[in-house]
Order: C-alpha cells, then sequence, then structure tokens
C-alpha cells in the first residue's frame, strides 16, 4: 500500500484547494512523494519541509512526534 492510501482524505483535499493552483509544480511534487513512498518514513526531509510549507495552519505538525510520525497528516489506523 502506498503513502498516498494512508493520507487523511482532508489533507488531500487541502492540498488540491490551496496548492494546486496557485503552486501547481510543488503540489505535483508532494503527492508523487505520496504515490512513491510506500510509508510516511520513506519520506525525506526535503521532501518533509515541502509538505510542510504547503499544508495549512490546522493541518501542520503540532510536535515532534506529528513531525517524526505522521500523526498530523496519517489517517487514524496507519498512525503508530
Amino acid at each position: 500500500m502506498k503513502l498516498i492510501d494512508q493520507v487523511k482524505p482532508e489533507v488531500l483535499r487541502a492540498l488540491e484547494k490551496d496548492t494546486k493552483i496557485k503552486w501547481e509544480s510543488s503540489y505535483r511534487c508532494i503527492i508523487a512523494s505520496f504515490e512513491e513512498a510506500n510509508r510516511y518514513k520513506d519520506l525525506t526531509i526535503d521532501q518533509l519541509h515541502t509538505l510542510i510549507c504547503f499544508l495549512p495552519e490546522e493541518l501542520k505538525p503540532k510536535g515532534d512526534l506529528d513531525l517524526f510520525y505522521g500523526d498530523n497528516i496519517l489517517q487514524k489506523k496507519y498512525q503508530l
């Protein structure tokens, strides 16, 4: 299963709504990284940085655990 299938639908909707139109290449980069990775830990620091830059404030990591494990973007059943 790919990471894109594990991400909360509201995260994908927010990225599509807020990022796709204004920053299409960044949106494509984020979605491609989700489609290539099998799990959150497969993302590189650069990919995480890009993702965090374009997430709406309410979906950004709230602390170290969100950043390390992706709890802010993953569906409950895929959280560690």
